[in-house]
Formats: C-alpha cells, sequence, structure tokens
C-alpha cells in the first residue's frame, strides 16, 4: 500500500459519500409531499440533518485528496480537472445555497407545535428542490464520468453543458 492508494481511497469516499447524501436527500424529497401525518412527515424530516454531516465530510474528502492527485499526476492543466473542480463547487453552492436554508426551514417549521401538515407537505413540493437536486446529481455524474474519461478541455465542456441543460430539463420537467 502507498501514500497514493490510501489518498485515491479517501477521494473516492467522498465521491462515495456525496452519492450517498444525494440518494438520501432523493428519498426524502419523494416521500416528505406523500406524508399523511405530522409524524410521518417528522420521521422522513429528520434524515435532512443527516445529508449536511455526509456533505461536510465529502466535500472536503474530494477536494484535498483530489487536489492532491491532480498535483502528483500532473493534470491540472487538464480540462477535465478543472471541469470536475467546477462541477463540485457547483453542487456544493447549490446545495448549500438554495436547498439547504429552505429545507432547514421547512424541518424547523415541522418541529414547531402549531404546524400544519398541508402546509408543510406544500412547501416541500417546492420545484426548488427538485431542480437543486437533479442539476446537482447531473453534475455529480458529469464529474464521475471525467473523472474516467480524462477528456481535454473542448470535450469536458460539452459533458458539464450536457449535464447542466439535463439537470435543469429534468428538473424543471414533471414530478
Amino acid at each position: 500500500m502507498t501514500l497514493y492508494s490510501v489518498i485515491l481511497f479517501l477521494h473516492l469516499l467522498g465521491v462515495l459519500m456525496l452519492f450517498a447524501a444525494l440518494g438520501i436527500e432523493w428519498i426524502y424529497l419523494r416521500q416528505l409531499p406523500l406524508a399523511t401525518s405530522l409524524d410521518q412527515f417528522r420521521s422522513w424530516a429528520g434524515a435532512v440533518p443527516l445529508v449536511s454531516r455526509f456533505n461536510a465530510f465529502a466535500g472536503p474528502l474530494i477536494f484535498f485528496p483530489g487536489a492532491y492527485l491532480a498535483t502528483k499526476m500532473k493534470a491540472w492543466p487538464q480540462g477535465w480537472v478543472s471541469m470536475a473542480l467546477l462541477a463540485v463547487v457547483a453542487i456544493i453552492a447549490l446545495g448549500a445555497a438554495v436547498s439547504g436554508p429552505p429545507m432547514r426551514r421547512l424541518v424547523k417549521a415541522s418541529r414547531s407545535a402549531d404546524a400544519v401538515l398541508a402546509d408543510l407537505v406544500g412547501r416541500a413540493r417546492d420545484r426548488v428542490f427538485r431542480l437543486s437536486f437533479r442539476l446537482r446529481l447531473a453534475l455529480g455524474l458529469a464529474a464521475v464520468f471525467l473523472m474516467g474519461s480524462k477528456s481535454p478541455m473542448g470535450t469536458s465542456g460539452i459533458v458539464m453543458g450536457v449535464a447542466v441543460a439535463l439537470g435543469l430539463l429534468f428538473g424543471l420537467a414533471g414530478k
């Protein structure tokens, strides 16, 4: 075992944690609007802090080992590194600025003694959650694709452009 293999493992662990957090978020985003009681709503809302905890570790585990690996491989000038890094920054920013605050307010409101299920369910159906989630998922998948393909800048830009377009399209469409 080498230092490189340990750092690669930590980087991949961060990626797995990011996708585990997205998976948990997917589940509660589907279940909160379907809640038929306050207890059920509160139960699903209890998963929200878990996503924050996963992401608190995922971000640094993706970035710092990834930066080491890119330096070790002399890959910083390669397009896929820049685009994958941009995707990770966008995922963190969207989660922290777009989804996080309204979801935390929703969870807090659900804990209130005078919480009204219909109001909570209505707020849980806000399209911003679906849009942010699907865009982050598309960006994450594109970043993983780029890490595997190690594409040049032009191709990497196209991959990210397609990911953003698909994330927006599926985020704005349907349920």
